[in-house]
């Protein structure tokens, strides 16, 4: 998973320089989509998901997200949900600086599968043109069943509009991966 993510990382670095025109990066938005869940040691989950931000100042935001899951081959379902608040600021003509720190709760009809925690994570969102833009990240999550983990985040979104998006995100993590795919709508 590492490895991974360190190559994504470079390959992402190695773009940076194809950056063919500033952005203004929107951090008001809302996407609605679809979402799984690869569980490494029990049964994975899809569902649905929808996810939020808006600036509240020009380097600051709030952001969360709510998703609601069902475990395959079982009547089980899950929610995860997420309520935090993010930091972001220039570093050349298209890239942010973003440190963004959560409350996170998963919530499950299983005995014993439910839990409280946090999120924190540290990232770059580069403009790779007019209507590409990219995310990566590296994080850490704890929930209180649970020891914590360091997570990586790679994300994309292709601008349709200045408005329209299709976003999906791929979140690494030691036991699970979680994926998104969704269209967004910037504001």
């Amino acid at each position: 998973m590492r490895r991974t993510v360190w190559i994504s990382a470079l390959a992402l670095s190695l773009a940076l320089p194809l950056a063919a025109q500033a952005a203004e990066f929107d951090y008001s938005w809302l996407e609605a989509g679809y979402t799984s869940i690869e569980a490494d040691d029990g049964p994975d989950a899809d569902g649905w998901a929808l996810n939020g931000s808006a600036a509240i100042a020009p380097q600051v935001h709030v952001f969360g997200s709510y998703a609601g899951t069902e475990l395959d081959g079982v009547n089980i379902d899950g929610d995860v949900m997420r309520l935090g608040l993010g930091w972001n600021t220039g570093i050349a003509e298209a890239h942010d600086l973003v440190v963004r720190a959560n409350y996170l709760k998963v919530d499950t009809d299983f005995p014993g599968g439910d839990g409280d925690g946090y999120e924190a994570e540290v990232g770059l969102r580069s403009a790779l043109g007019a209507n590409f833009e990219t995310y990566v990240a590296a994080g850490y999550a704890d929930i209180d069943r649970g020891s914590g983990d360091l997570y990586g985040k790679l994300g994309a979104q292709y601008k349709f509009s200045p408005g329209w998006g299709l976003a999906a995100t791929v979140t690494l993590a030691d036991g699970a991966n979680e994926y998104f795919i969704g269209p967004r709508l910037n504001f």
